[in-house]
């Protein structure tokens, strides 16, 4: 008998207590009242059938807006529509936490579970919100062409938007990725080839200028060394240079005999043997 009155006492203890982990508060309700202090880690007794203990964590938790499967089921990427009406998706992750001391205010305005109530009511709906009004303002060519500074965009707009709410601590938020329409991509990379072909045509069109000038340079350096040449050529220039010729190759060892024309102005000088 006695062992049967320690078993009942023992479960009675057991279920009159509610064990708060590191990284977790307690929230007790009387009666669906709830107690705005919140219970710090340990063993707390509660009265079964009278109040009830929460159990609420307030470590970070993060929200992830992606194709991948993340912690929180059932969120889908964020579509949107850019300025000009095209569709643009943006994956995203906020890590958030809520604040330990604020876990019992929050309950009374949000609901229970948390911290699911704040996350549906409150971050879930803020940040789908910011993202879609962000694309709106833009149009799809220049939310691509300034991708880095519109994911800072982003970023700012959510931070900001979130910080109204002072019990929930936005930690971080990343813009993994933004998706735009496959049409779109593929005029983009249409325009790229056109810009890199007609790049392409301009170096060789201004190569071909260059070498066209530098013929032209080289041309008019020869037409001006043949005109300086010309005027240089007299006849008295031209026997003494003809008779300099004919005495190379007369003492040349090769020659044995050269014939030369030559008139009564010039007299060729010959060593003939």
């Amino acid at each position: 008998m006695r062992d049967v009155v320690v078993f009942l006492s023992s479960v009675l203890f057991l279920s009159s207590c509610a064990q708060v982990s590191s990284g977790e508060r307690g929230v007790r309700s009387t009666f669906g009242v709830i107690d705005k202090n919140e219970l710090p880690p340990g063993l707390h007794f509660f009265i079964p059938g009278v109040q009830t203990v929460y159990i609420v964590p307030v470590y970070d938790r993060t929200l992830n807006f992606t194709s991948e499967d993340g912690e929180r089921e059932g969120l889908d990427p964020i579509d949107a529509l850019s300025k000009d009406g095209l569709p643009v998706t943006v994956e995203a992750t906020v890590r958030y936490a809520l604040a330990p001391d604020q876990v019992a205010e929050l309950m009374i305005d949000y609901g229970r579970p948390l911290p699911r109530t704040v996350e549906e009511k409150l971050l879930i709906p803020a940040i789908r919100a910011e993202i879609r009004d962000a694309v709106a303002q833009y149009k799809t060519s220049e939310i691509y062409s300034m991708r880095e500074n519109f994911s800072s965009l982003l970023k700012e707009a959510i931070v900001r938007s979130l910080r109204k709410e002072e019990r929930v601590y936005v930690r971080d938020v990343y813009i993994r990725k933004i998706k735009f329409p496959e049409k779109f991509l593929e005029a983009i990379e249409k325009k790229q080839i056109a810009q890199q072909e007609a790049e392409r045509m301009r170096y060789v069109l201004e190569r071909e200028k260059l070498e066209a000038e530098r013929k032209k340079i080289e041309a008019q350096g020869i037409a001006e060394a043949q005109r300086i040449i010309a005027r240089q050529l007299t006849n008295q220039y031209l026997t003494w240079k003809y008779l300099e010729v004919l005495k190379r190759f007369a003492e040349s060892e090769n020659n044995t005999i050269i014939v030369a024309p030559y008139d009564q102005r010039i007299t060729p000088l010959l060593n003939v043997r």
